[in-house]
């Protein structure tokens, strides 16, 4: 073994040490370094350094005792052996008055990479349109079949909500959604008018389905919630206010 393959294992072995006390990762790791020659561990070595993807795997096991679960405390020591710093200072451009001299944070702040999922799709046949949006759940008042293209998912409204998109969302969820009520008065007001204030439309609670109905299910179930508010008061006036008898 030479002295540079040893240093690299021992380092793997130490931070996994470290990250897991029950050392079953850093086991692992070392099992896998014996079984290797010098030859095999420079190919693995410089197959892992070329490949960005490439990454030490820690398993761990969430809902076993709890002896072997990922803790800030570890991840802050192995960071510490690497000479990593985990909390930094960190300089905002877009809101200073002068993008030379940038606003810095008060405090370090925890720093790393966050992984974001792509919420953009290019390839043809996940694209459509729709003629219209008359095809509905009667349950929900969710758009389906036809008119099923015009549905806002749920990547789309966590997008929305990090932007602080509120009054998109309230528009989307609710005219746009499963308010039909907010639709009708609309869709009356673009053709009276040609315009249309969302503040001018918004109704209550009792004409979104959505909410009336997972209220129902929780119901079914024995739990009271405040999803609907006087709605675990008053069934008469859930079924006035949806124009049920």
């Amino acid at each position: 073994m030479t002295d540079k393959r040893k240093k690299i294992q021992d380092k793997v072995i130490e931070i996994m040490s470290l990250i897991d006390p029950t050392k079953i990762n850093a086991k692992k790791y070392a099992d896998m370094f014996n079984g290797m020659s010098d030859q095999q561990f420079t190919k693995w070595i410089t197959d892992f350094l070329n490949d960005e993807k490439s990454n030490f795997r820690l398993d761990i096991d969430e809902f076993g005792d709890g002896s072997r679960v990922l803790k800030f405390e570890n991840v802050t020591k192995a960071a510490e052996a690497l000479a990593i710093p985990l909390f930094e200072y960190i300089f905002i451009p877009h809101i200073s008055v002068d993008p030379k001299h940038p606003v810095r944070s008060k405090q370090k702040v925890l720093v790393g990479y966050l992984n974001m999922k792509r919420v953009q799709q290019l390839v043809t046949k996940k694209t459509g349109y729709v003629l219209d949006d008359k095809d509905r759940d009667e349950q929900t008042g969710r758009l389906k079949g036809d008119s099923k293209g015009g549905v806002v998912t749920s990547i789309e409204t966590e997008v929305l909500a990090g932007m602080g998109a509120d009054k998109v969302m309230s528009e989307f969820l609710g005219a746009r959604g499963d308010n039909v009520a907010e639709y009708d008065a609309m869709i009356q007001s673009i053709a009276e008018t040609g315009n249309v204030k969302l503040e001018d439309v918004k109704t209550g609670t009792y004409d979104k389905p959505t909410l009336l109905l997972a209220d129902v299910y929780f119901k079914c179930m024995g739990i009271k919630t405040d999803i609907v508010s006087e709605a675990y008061y008053s069934v008469d006036k859930i079924r006035t206010m949806m124009g049920r008898d």
